[in-house]
């Protein structure tokens, strides 16, 4: 097995809050993602010629036996936070994100905090001090595992065949994209997105000579 993780906290100063300021704002780039973990293993099944069951088989049970070995993937990321626009807030802005068993696809966020969703109340000419973006609120984080099962025989001197079953996003989790950010859009808070931001599980099989 083998395994890493990474703590990373990623600042930038290249963004305007306003067009007028006098120098970019100081905030978390949109590319920080504080928490990666990356897990990965190969188990060889103990079965065929050299292992501790099977080692005695005939030359064609052997051979079906021998060389099987599982492989597994997990990775883990934090998620993209969420980007604001101007926007009129009167609330706390720590009364924004929502405990994990209360979020969801519905509401994502508290849109409740202190938002001002009438349309025609939303400033069209103001000085803006609404942050960007916050450390605490982000979108969904990339959850994945892949796994496969490999089988190789040796059928001669120098000469393999090699199978290969492959499952990427092996237990189907979606990865929701980030949620409609518009106070004043009447899904504001929900994940409407008709499609996934990562792929469905997908399965494949392989079958390579080596020589």
């Amino acid at each position: 097995m083998d395994g890493n993780y990474t703590f990373s906290k990623f600042m930038q100063a290249t963004e305007l809050l306003n067009g007028g300021d006098l120098r970019p704002t100081e905030i978390l780039s949109e590319s920080d993602r504080p928490h990666r973990l990356n897990i990965s293993g190969i188990f060889e099944l103990p079965f065929g010629a050299g292992r501790r069951f099977g080692n005695g088989l005939n030359p064609v049970l052997s051979r079906i036996v021998s060389g099987w070995q599982l492989n597994g993937i997990y990775a883990y990321q934090s998620g993209a936070m969420l980007e604001w626009g101007n926007i009129i807030f009167t609330g706390d802005i720590n009364d924004i994100r929502l405990a994990g068993s209360q979020q969801g696809v519905e509401r994502w966020f508290n849109t409740e905090a202190g938002f001002e969703k009438a349309s025609a109340k939303q400033l069209a000419s103001n000085v803006r001090t609404f942050p960007l973006r916050f450390g605490h609120l982000r979108a969904d984080s990339p959850n994945n595992i892949d796994l496969s099962l490999i089988k190789n025989t040796k059928i001669a001197e120098g000469k393999n065949l090699q199978f290969r079953a492959e499952v990427f996003n092996a237990f189907n989790h979606a990865l929701f994209p980030a949620p409609q950010m518009n106070p004043t859009s009447a899904t504001f808070g929900q994940v409407t997105a008709s499609t996934q931001s990562n792929y469905p599980r997908r399965m494949q099989l392989g079958l390579r000579f080596i020589f």
